[in-house]
């Protein structure tokens, strides 16, 4: 990271930080089973694995409607809340992957905990 400017170089400091941080309290808690959090700059993606990184479903905003990124993000957090109460799954731990909780994954946890779900 020599070649980066220090301003980048804070901000990819602080994101690894993040993210251990809320890996290792995940870790702790030793979950059944996880939704994992991805994130580009046009979408977001879920998925939900278990204990051995099995992927039981996976969700993305790509083709869902919506005016604002957000909006999107929300419906596909619907849809995601679906197929956990079709599996009955019960508790999960919601897993942001080192992203702020605002804005687009603030969206997603919400649309689930809508549906019922524990996060």
């Amino acid at each position: 990271m020599s070649h980066l400017g220090n301003k980048l170089k804070a901000k990819l400091e602080k994101y690894a930080m993040r993210k251990n941080r809320v890996n290792n309290q995940i870790k702790a808690s030793n979950p059944d089973n996880r939704i994992v959090v991805t994130r580009s700059n046009m979408y977001i993606k879920a998925e939900i694995v278990d204990k051995n990184w099995n992927i039981l479903a996976c969700v993305s905003d790509k083709w869902l409607n919506g005016k604002t990124k957000s909006e999107r993000a929300f419906a596909a957090w619907e849809a995601l809340a679906k197929i956990i109460s079709e599996k009955k799954l019960t508790k999960v731990v919601f897993d942001r992957n080192g992203y702020l909780y605002h804005g687009r994954v603030k969206a997603l946890a919400e649309g689930i905990r809508k549906w019922g779900v524990n996060l």
